[in-house]
């Protein structure tokens, strides 16, 4: 008997029975549609999947209307229809469900018109995710992420002391070698690798490519094994051989993740996170080198995002929390008299209470959100100094600008718009750059601070004395201010040397038309030395601390006695 014969002589309960078992050997959902009587029949796992109630569905285009996306029922009842009046024997779309989260599913579905009992029309086949992971990669040969959490998940459950250890290796430059030389020259280093991590690996070692240019390597068994970080330096070796015999024609370099022991209680998502953080370490740290997984280490992580998280929230909350201290800076030319304050942000929050810059503040730079929270900071900095003008007209605010704003936002754009809409004159902003962060330089940042200095609003280099410390850099950017940083201070009070040192290059700025601010006086004693020295301005403790606006106006520009 024939296939379609067989099917002449099933009842409804028997296909479904059949579709159950040929479910067993498919990732995609088995159906059958009777287009005749308008009768659904599909797999059990479709239907934990997706919003159909039952496995045997008559009258089935009501509930079909609700699964298929509004945007795409009508071309897929225009094709069943044509399957049902005889005009196509297939039908085969990709288009859209909707979930049991109502989330949208893209499937393609494909099914051939049979001849059935009494001879009705069924469409009989298959749904399948076009978002599923493919189980197999064919550029290297090796199980893809979706085999691996199979795998893993099963051996977690049933034998996770069986596991020695996990690696998770990742290629350095792969996105520059895709850029630079294509997809095909990707795809040959992916091919590469596996062989190279293949040949070093026993056979009991399970190899896994995961996304992208990522690897997993699972040791595992009952023999003794070696150690992750010399089967690391195998790899490494394997790649430079290889490297070598294709006379350096590319060359790459791999980091490398690893999870050792304690795998019990674990899921495949723990292990998914735990090897991409110590991938990532190692990324972080300098590439080309291995890192193993410390849970101190990813604590600390999390903290961060749980920090970050809590300033996302505070700044979309109309920067709640967060507030600006202002700091004197006093002439050292004329008794201490007051010419200005550099803005520090301060952060509260209701979780973590009043928390230090040197922990918040990089984490706004790594996240990007230093761009609002720096104009933020700008904006109140420039309404602070007009008010303050009314005791001092020559008063003078300095704000510190991150890196992130200087190359991801448009600082001109937002310096200008400040000056408009606060009515400061230009003259009193002075715009803050970290040394360390600013001596490499492109030709766009360049151009910004010149167009800064032609707009008459000055940029003083911080913290100098804690980076590369060019004096052909303080030249070619033209800084009116050079602030020498405390620990050049400090060192400079303890020995004959640096004192020296500081004074030459107090000199030397002098050359340059520009003045320099001693930043971290903090008792009379070193006052009276540095002074010899003979800065421009002086900023720290012993003048002031970081005061709320409100404070800082008391204090130092409302008194009578103020610097």
């Amino acid at each position: 008997m024939d296939y379609m014969n067989a099917l002449q002589n099933l009842s409804l309960e028997q296909i479904r029975a059949v579709i159950e078992v040929l479910q067993q050997s498919t990732d995609a959902y088995m159906f059958m549609l009777d287009l005749s009587v308008d009768t659904y029949i599909l797999s059990e796992k479709a239907t934990k999947r997706f919003p159909f109630h039952t496995t045997v569905i008559e009258n089935c285009t009501d509930i079909l209307k609700k699964v298929v996306h509004p945007s795409d029922y009508e071309m897929v009842s225009e094709d069943l229809e044509k399957c049902r009046s005889g005009e196509k024997d297939a039908h085969a779309l990709e288009y859209r469900w909707m979930d049991r989260m109502n989330r949208v599913v893209w499937i393609s579905c494909r099914g051939t018109v049979v001849a059935g009992a009494e001879n009705h029309r069924l469409l009989i086949g298959t749904v399948s995710e076009l978002g599923k992971k493919a189980k197999a990669d064919n550029v290297t040969g090796l199980r893809r992420e979706a085999g691996f959490r199979l795998d893993m998940g099963n051996q977690l459950r049933e034998n996770p002391g069986s596991v020695h250890y996990m690696m998770r290796v990742g290629i350095d430059n792969f996105k520059e070698i895709n850029e630079k030389e294509g997809i095909e020259a990707g795809d040959e280093v992916l091919r590469e690798l596996a062989e190279c991590i293949l040949k070093t690996v026993d056979e009991d070692t399970k190899v896994y490519r995961l996304v992208a240019d990522e690897f997993m390597i699972v040791v595992q068994g009952e023999a003794e094994k070696q150690e992750p970080r010399a089967v690391y330096r195998q790899i490494q070796q394997a790649i430079a051989a290889m490297a070598k015999r294709k006379e350096y024609s590319r060359f790459y370099t791999v980091s490398a993740g690893v999870l050792e022991g304690g795998f019990e209680g674990k899921t495949v998502e723990d292990i998914m996170r735990f090897t991409e953080f110590a991938l990532n370490e190692a990324k972080r740290n300098g590439r080309n080198q291995m890192r193993p997984f410390e849970q101190a280490d990813y604590d600390v992580y999390l903290r961060k995002l749980d920090i970050r998280k809590a300033l996302r929230q505070d700044i979309n909350h109309d920067f709640r929390g967060f507030e600006v201290y202002y700091q004197p800076i006093v002439s050292a030319a004329d008794g201490y008299r007051l010419v200005g304050a550099e803005a520090l942000l301060r952060w509260k929050n209701e979780k973590y209470g009043n928390m230090s810059p040197a922990v918040f503040i990089p984490i706004l730079e790594e996240s990007g959100l230093i761009i609002p929270v720096g104009r933020y900071v700008l904006w109140e900095a420039a309404r602070r100094c007009k008010s303050w003008k009314k005791y001092i007209p020559a008063f003078h605010i300095n704000v510190n600008l991150s890196y992130v704003q200087l190359h991801k936002s448009d600082l001109m754009r937002d310096v200008e718009k400040c000056v408009q809409e606060v009515g400061i004159d230009p003259e009193s902003l002075v715009l803050e750059l970290t040394e360390s962060g600013y001596i490499e330089t492109n030709e766009r940042i360049k151009e910004l601070f010149r167009d800064l200095k032609a707009r008459n609003i000055d940029l003083a280099l911080d913290d100098f004395g804690t980076g590369y410390s060019n004096m052909r850099y303080l030249k070619e950017i033209d800084f009116k201010t050079v602030k020498i940083d405390r620990s050049f201070v400090v060192q400079a009070l303890q020995n004959e040397y640096d004192y020296n040192i500081i004074s030459h290059i107090i000199d030397m700025v002098h050359s340059l038309g520009s003045v320099v601010c001693m930043e971290g006086i903090e008792e009379k004693e070193e006052l009276s030395k540095m002074m010899a020295a003979k800065p421009d301005m002086i900023q720290g403790y012993y003048f002031g601390k970081p005061a709320p606006a409100e404070q800082f106006e008391k204090d130092f520009l409302m008194a009578k006695d103020s610097p």
